[in-house]
């Protein structure tokens, strides 16, 4: 069989949102009043993430320069960027801030409307919904994956049926905060069935940076946040390592994404280190058949936004089974409009096998992409594969 000659790739950090008005149908009827006054009040969700972590909104809604960030973005308009950018698909993350992110719903902290935190969890339903026909309504819907928002798990019932709705609705996979907002931790029992649920309906869980600690408008508090982010988006690998999650259940799978990839070599030498007994002999390791590192390569990826050159040069460490390489469309720090170009940078000379493999194979497996779908958009759009020689 002939190789393509093109590359099929897959952003696995994409971003969507919806206009603040097409939420509204979508929201459980009781939160429709408080959702249209929060409309009537639009900069509130801003100045809410100033205060959690003393900086304003990503990109205003207002600067056309950056429109892309705006639910101004039709489907049709959305895949021909990605036909641009040489994308032949892409997985679907929420938009985190500003007027297209979901109702009530802070990315960065607690609840927007702390007197009804139930109100969070309406709108990553509300979301869900909207995305789920978006993906459904797309003029090419095979190019996209979305992902199902479970913020709020206070009620784990209620999270478990949100996974399975997800399911029959045709989204591929959920998010789950950093570390729940309730206070107990993703180690505690209670838990257990949204694991078994997410392991059965083959739905990666998936982390993604941006959640840290509320820090207020204090002197280094951005910098503080943007320090500490990126470790509080690994926390879920080692609670559901050292809890015995990933022993119970050998088919569920985790993703961390845009929270680089570099950190994974010596975290996993370290684990194992623990598991050893030469770090903690304190640590319980009683029901781990295997080391943390084998735990990570047969149930974890990595989503490599932007991924840099030298992440690209340990590859082998993290190993390249595990890495899906992502845009981060329609986002400042990402790789669009220059995605070409970055890809050369991070990619040129590394073998064939692995660049299909990190840059689309990987992807299309733990989503389940269509591969013949995809090659066929590819063979339009895709770089040739040659050129990374």
């Amino acid at each position: 069989m002939q190789e393509a000659a093109s590359l099929t790739i897959v952003s696995c950090d994409c971003h969507a949102g919806a206009p603040p008005a097409d939420y509204r149908e979508y929201l459980d009827a009781g939160y429709r009043a408080s959702y249209d006054a929060a409309r009537r009040d639009p900069d509130r969700l801003e100045r809410r993430a100033a205060e959690v972590i003393g900086t304003g909104p990503m990109s205003p809604d207002t600067d056309e320069e950056h429109a892309a960030l705006t639910s101004r973005w039709t489907a049709d308009r959305r895949l021909e960027v990605l036909d641009a950018d040489g994308i032949a698909g892409e997985v679907l993350f929420p938009q985190p801030a500003g007027r297209a992110a979901p109702p009530f719903y802070n990315f960065f902290g607690h609840p927007l409307d702390p007197e009804d935190p139930l109100a969070a969890a309406a709108g990553c339903r509300a979301y869900n919904r909207w995305l789920a026909d978006f993906c459904e309504g797309s003029p090419a819907p095979e190019r996209h994956a979305g992902l199902a928002l479970i913020g709020i798990v206070d009620d784990v019932a209620a999270a478990v049926a949100e996974v399975e709705w997800a399911k029959r609705a045709g989204l591929r996979g959920v998010i789950l905060r950093s570390q729940p907002l309730s206070g107990y931790g993703w180690h505690d029992p209670r838990y257990e069935p949204l694991w078994s649920v997410c392991e059965s309906l083959e739905m990666p869980i998936h982390t993604h940076g941006g959640e840290g600690l509320e820090l207020g408008d204090l002197p280094g508090s951005r910098s503080i946040f943007f320090t500490e982010v990126v470790w509080f988006a690994h926390r879920l690998f080692w609670h559901l390592l050292w809890s015995g999650v990933l022993e119970r259940h050998p088919n569920l799978r985790l993703v961390f994404t845009e929270q680089f990839a570099d950190w994974i070599p010596p975290l996993l030498h370290r684990l194992d280190m623990q598991y050893e007994g030469t770090v903690s002999s304190l640590t319980l390791t009683e029901g781990l058949r295997m080391k943390p590192s084998d735990y990570w390569a047969r149930q974890c990826h990595v989503g490599a936004s932007f991924m840099s050159r030298e992440e690209c040069e340990v590859r082998l460490r993290i190993g390249v089974p595990t890495i899906l390489w992502g845009s981060d469309f329609p986002h400042d720090e990402g790789t669009w409009p220059d995605t070409q170009a970055a890809l050369h940078t991070t990619f040129d000379g590394v073998p064939p096998a692995e660049l299909r493999a990190m840059l689309g194979e990987n992807a299309i497996r733990v989503y389940g992409f269509d591969a013949d779908l995809l090659a066929k958009h590819a063979e339009r759009v895709g770089p040739p594969i040659t050129d990374f020689a």
